[in-house]
């Protein structure tokens, strides 16, 4: 069965989410240097198939155009290699934010060893606002 991605893509790091085809179930996935993005979506193609990509864009005044523009190009690569997938935009605005606070509610302590953790729970909440469904 298909499946939906949610992507939260940084400069540096991107996390990586999915859900089924009906996006009942979202589960933060992992965390990925944004050149291996690429590599790490065909692996998920290969296996499950991705029936479309969320990707959160930065809508905040306090983003620079030069983080906007990089999503987008990225974005624009992605579209390039799965051809066969919808690409849609969701409004990532405080996803960071509410990342950090579902982990600390799940008792983990944020350092620099694990604040991956937060980009591929960002990158569930971008698909559970698309899909409306359940972090679970």
């Amino acid at each position: 069965m298909p499946i939906l991605i949610g992507l939260d893509i940084g400069k540096k790091r991107s996390g990586i989410a999915r859900a089924d085809a009906l996006g009942i179930v979202i589960k933060p996935l992992k965390t990925c240097l944004t050149n291996e993005l690429i590599a790490e979506l065909k692996n998920l193609d290969e296996n499950y198939g991705i029936e479309a990509i969320v990707v959160g864009m930065p809508c905040n005044e306090g983003f620079s155009t030069e983080t906007i523009d990089f999503v987008k190009a990225k974005t624009e690569e992605l579209k390039q290699v799965f051809k066969n997938s919808e690409f849609h935009f969701v409004d990532e605005r405080f996803t960071s934010k509410e990342a950090e606070s579902i982990l600390k509610n799940k008792g983990v302590k944020l350092n620099k060893d694990n604040k991956e953790l937060i980009d591929m729970y960002a990158a569930a909440i971008i698909l559970e606002v698309f899909v409306g469904g359940d972090l679970g």
